[in-house]
């Protein structure tokens, strides 16, 4: 009876740990199918932009400056250009036709809306709308010379461009606008730049600039969300590359030659992030394919089986699945950056693998799965423990590209060690239990039955070059890490001005050669002038947010003036407020007595004239106090489309606008933060600027975050090692945090949020070498043959490792390169440090000794 009840126990603990991997899992996907059928959507990020912190000064409109990113974020510039305008004309129809469906409309799947042509009839459309506004529009200058008697110098300026040779308008409306207030109303807005900016002129229906014998055409478009996803068949930017190049290939074959004339400028935000996005996957597809490739053939090659390497790869994939799942299910969304950081799951899912499998082949005293997990939990128990201490501590960082990091290495990393302690005891044990790497020299002893290998042992044993050499090599090993922290804090010294948080967002995107030639291009010909800097408005009301464009219009205005600016764009050079079109209407009262006088003036009899001057006071009579508001529906395109990009709207009750200085001279950008600041509802935006100053703080959060991990992972070893160990393990983090500094300081990389981000991933991964390293001492104490396991499995797990995160050092895209130097050199450091700080110790002095696996 008693053996049966043995037997339960037994069984029930041979369950226990598939239960529990069972439980965790199906937590997991469970709770992540209910979410997909409550919210089933799921964004995809690949913007730079969207993994930045918000600015320090924006956390008040932090949703405004968001929408107005998601608007100007998907607007893009194209230009054609050729060596004549007839020829740039149809490259840039023939680009245009192609999203246009066969009613004219544009394609919803690629763009939002998309311009090449500016026709009379959108010309009319303004004109006609200007007309129909023209009391409420009425200028400032104008509005003055009413307020003050000049109505009859209106009435003048109205007859001198009806009888002189000059006019902007055709006239056709002059019996309902004797006094031209529509023409005056367009040439303000001709002379403010609001409705171009731009160096383009008008020709044959499209905008167009001619510079040094090359002719540019231009479009305009906003690109559609479904067409911004960069995973979607149908994204946009890759589909105007196709489009483009089919262009110039035609445009090359017809002319038979390969002339180089024709071209296309891209310009905008997509393109970018298409670039960027695009490159960093395309480079985290390469190098997670290789360094999965050669770890297969490192694990085939040693283990002399399939199984390893099929069941450690399995076990990669599955951890970075669930790490994925984790991450949609907690925040509907994932960014392409966070694979970049995910790899880091490739190294430390292997290095539980590795430990496991050398002892599967080649441990004798392991005769079963559970034996191996026996042997080996103390060891990858701590290890986990303290690297899911410092993946946990990313979780608390105010930056939600962390968020989603921490999410997926935490969660990944549980299932890879649920996978070694759970799953792998159940794979039958091999029957060949050698290792031939660690049987070298066995090899070696079997030679000595020969005269030649007699003489290499006895050669080896005899020659006191040989003994002097190895003890000279042991003894520089055990300087090693003193040596390193002497070279580490001389570079230091002599680089420390460069030793100093400094983030630039600038340095996180490298513009390829081509994208760089196409944006200096294209600034030259376009000229807009953009600053780089904004201001976002902030009302309780409509009304009230126009006034306060207006109040800043007028700042604005005096700059213009005094030479500080070029010019701006807001919405109150299309949309006044009403205070102020009511002003406007009441101004326009003042030329009613004016009316009948004016029709004589204009050559109507006296009949005539009394007859039009009534139709028009009726005519003001019934447009007085009717507004005009950004939000209306009946705006021309033009205007719309002007003020698209500059009104926010209504967002949690309040109402949010922006407004873009043009030509702003760098020098002047503190006196309107300056008044910025000094307002209420104003708020001053340098996204570079602030965005670096906020990467700043985060960086120095990421730091006290550093320290308060290796506190607790420290406390958590002083129960399971003697204090003489745990200084030895605290010792390898500072080694590693030095000479990180050092070669990040040689190689000019700023101390910035992400190699420091990738300092917290080393020290967790860092001291699973130093842990591995102890353990290995520990049992050299008891078998010779076990802590050679050890050893050899420290260093295979480094390699796997380095596989990784050495290819990630040679990308081009900064954050991936960061990210990939500070690792591979930090685990460097950390294996060389954790083997030339640790020695054969006594396992009686063994502290706690079983406690940590008392549990099998």
């Amino acid at each position: 009876m008693s053996d049966a009840g043995g037997a339960v126990v037994i069984f029930r603990r041979k369950k226990t740990f598939p239960a529990i991997w069972l439980c965790f899992h199906g937590l997991i996907l469970g709770a992540f199918l209910i979410s997909l059928v409550i919210s089933p959507k799921i964004s995809f990020g690949t913007s730079l932009f969207e993994i930045l912190p918000p600015s320090s000064s924006l956390h008040e409109v932090q949703k405004a400056d968001t929408a107005l990113a998601s608007k100007t974020g998907r607007a893009v510039t194209i230009l054609a250009k050729a060596d004549s305008f007839e020829k740039a004309k149809l490259a840039a129809e023939k680009l245009y036709s192609n999203y246009l469906d066969e009613e004219g409309r544009v394609n919803p799947d690629f763009f939002d809306s998309l311009t090449l042509y500016v026709d009379s009839s959108s010309v009319a459309e303004i004109t006609s709308w200007l007309h129909k506004n023209r009391f409420s529009l009425i200028d400032d200058e104008s509005q003055k010379l009413l307020e003050n008697g000049g109505e009859k110098e209106i009435a003048n300026d109205a007859l001198s461009s009806v009888f002189g040779t000059f006019s902007i308008s055709d006239l056709s409306n002059l019996v309902e606008d004797p006094f031209l207030l529509s023409e005056r109303n367009l040439r303000n807005l001709l002379q403010g730049g609001s409705l171009s900016s731009t160096n383009m002129s008008l020709r044959d229906e499209v905008l167009f600039y001619e510079k040094d014998g090359q002719f540019y055409v231009l479009i305009r478009g906003r690109v559609s969300e479904k067409g911004s996803a960069l995973a979607s068949k149908k994204n946009t930017v890759k589909n105007i590359y196709d489009v483009t190049a089919e262009i110039i290939r035609q445009a090359q074959n017809d002319d038979g030659r390969d002339s180089g004339e024709l071209d296309f400028i891209f310009s905008g935000v997509p393109f970018h992030s298409y670039e960027s996005s695009s490159s960093a996957q395309m480079q985290i597809s390469i190098i997670s394919t290789v360094s999965l490739t050669l770890i297969v053939i490192v694990f085939l090659y040693i283990f002399r089986s399939i199984v390893p390497a099929f069941v450690s790869a399995l076990a990669v994939a599955f951890s970075c699945g669930i790490g994925f799942v984790s991450v949609l299910l907690f925040f509907r969304g994932i960014h392409v950056l966070t694979f970049v950081f995910g790899t880091t799951l490739i190294g430390t899912c292997l290095d539980y693998s590795i430990h496991y499998f050398a002892n599967w082949k080649a441990n004798t005293d392991c005769d079963s799965g559970t034996t191996v997990r026996k042997y080996i939990f103390r060891g990858i128990t701590l290890g986990f423990a303290s690297t899911e201490v410092c993946f946990a501590a990313l979780f608390f960082a105010p930056f939600p590209l962390l968020k989603q990091v921490s999410a997926f290495l935490f969660t990944g990393l549980a299932t890879a060690y649920l996978s070694v302690v759970a799953l792998y005891p159940l794979l039958k044990m091999p029957k060949n239990r050698d290792l031939s790497i660690l049987n070298w020299k066995n090899r070696l002893a079997s030679l000595n039955d020969t005269g030649e290998g007699y003489f290499l042992a006895a050669n080896v044993r005899e020659n006191v070059s040989t003994k002097r050499f190895v003890r000279g090599l042991a003894g520089f090993f055990r300087a090693l890490p003193l040596l390193l922290v002497f070279l580490a804090l001389g570079v230091i010294g002599t680089n420390y001005r460069s030793l100093k948080i400094q983030n630039n967002i600038q340095e996180l995107y490298s513009m390829s050669k081509q994208m760089l030639r196409n944006e200096i291009l294209s600034a030259k010909v376009l000229n807009t002038g953009a600053s780089g800097w904004y201001f976002i408005l902030k009302a309780e009301s409509e009304e009230k947010l126009l006034k306060k464009n207006e109040e800043l219009a007028y700042v604005l205005d005096e700059a213009v003036s005094a030479g500080k600016l070029g010019g701006y764009l807001s919405v109150g050079q299309f949309i006044p407020s009403e205070e102020k079109q009511r002003k406007s209407q009441k101004a326009a009262e003042k030329l009613l007595p004016l009316v009948k006088e004016q029709f004589e003036a204009l050559g109507y009899s006296d009949f005539e004239a009394k007859e039009l001057a009534e139709n028009y006071k009726n005519n003001y009579r019934s447009l007085e106090n009717i507004f005009l508001h950004p939000s209306d529906s009946s705006l021309p395109r033009q205007i719309r489309e002007g003020i698209e990009n500059l009104w926010i709207g209504e967002i949690d009750s309040a109402f949010y606008s922006c407004v873009m200085p043009l030509h702003a001279k760098a020098e002047e950008e503190q006196f309107f933060r300056d008044y910025a600041d000094s307002h209420e509802g104003i708020f001053f935006v340098n996204k570079v600027k602030d965005i670096s100053s906020q990467l700043d703080i985060l960086s120095k959060t990421m730091l006290k975050m550093l320290v308060l991990a290796f506190v607790i992972v420290i406390a958590i070893l002083c129960f399971c090692y003697r204090p003489v160990l745990v200084l030895k393990i605290a010792f390898v983090p500072l080694l590693v945090t030095l000479v990180t500094t050092a070669v990040l300081l040689l190689c000019k990389i700023h101390l910035s949020f992400f190699p420091i981000t990738a300092m917290v991933l080393v020290f967790g991964l860092g001291l699973d070498y130093i842990i591995y390293a102890i353990e290995a001492g520990e049992k050299a104490g008891q078998k010779s043959a076990s802590a050679k396991l050890t050893t050899f499995a420290i260093f295979l797990s480094f390699l796997t490792t380095a596989l990784s995160f050495g290819a990630l050092a040679v990308s081009t895209f900064p954050p991936v390169h960061f990210l990939g130097l500070t690792v591979f050199v930090g685990l460097l450091t950390a294996v060389v440090g954790a083997f030339c700080v640790t020695k054969k110790s006594n396992p009686s002095k063994r502290k706690n000794d079983g406690g940590c696996c008392g549990i099998i």
